[in-house]
C-alpha cells in the first residue's frame, strides 16, 4: 500500500503535509523519494515506519534536525523484511532500537521478538519503538 505525503505528516505529528515536506528539506530527513501518481507522491510502509520512529522521537522531545542521524542508523532492508514478515504473520512484532548513546558495530536496528529486544537492552540502552502495530493499523485503514 502506498501513503501520502498527509499520511506521512499526521503519523510523525506534523499538522500538514507542507511542515514535514519542509521539514525534509531542511534536514534531509530520510525518507524515499516516493512514486510519482498524478501530481502526488506516494511512499512505501518503510517510509510509514520512519514516520512512527519521527513520532516518537518528538514525544522524547528530540530535536528534528538530529533525526535523521537517528533514522539513519536503521538499517531499511531489515526493516523492509520484518514489515513483510509482520503483514504476513511470519513474526508477533516489528521493533525499532535507537541506540541511546553511541552507534554499534553490525547493527540493524530491528527485532522481529520482543525476547531478542529484552537481550538487547541487558547489553545497551536503546529507545524501543513498536512500528508494526501502527503500521498494520494504517494498512488495514483503521488509522
Amino acid at each position: 500500500m502506498l501513503f501520502t505525503a498527509q499520511d506521512l505528516a499526521q503519523t510523525a505529528g506534523f499538522k500538514t503535509a507542507a511542515k514535514l515536506t519542509n521539514e525534509m528539506h531542511r534536514n534531509g530527513l530520510p525518507f524515499g523519494k516516493g512514486v510519482r501518481v498524478g501530481n502526488a507522491k506516494r511512499y512505501g510502509t518503510v517510509d510509514l515506519a520512519k514516520a512512527i520512529v519521527m513520532s516518537r522521537l518528538r514525544a522524547f522531545r528530540i530535536p528534528v534536525a538530529q533525526h535523521k542521524a537517528l533514522i539513519d542508523l536503521i538499517d531499511e532492508t531489515a526493516l523492509a523484511s520484518a514489515l513483510d514478515q509482520f503483514e504476513a504473520g511470519e513474526v508477533a512484532c516489528v521493533l525499532v532500537a535507537i541506540p541511546s548513546w553511541a552507534e554499534l558495530d553490525d547493527y540493524s536496528g530491528v527485532f522481529t521478538s520482543r525476547e531478542a529486544a529484552l537481550e538487547a537492552l541487558t547489553e545497551a540502552d536503546f529507545i524501543l519503538i513498536d512500528v508494526g502495530e501502527v503500521t498494520q493499523a494504517h494498512l488495514q485503514g483503521v488509522i
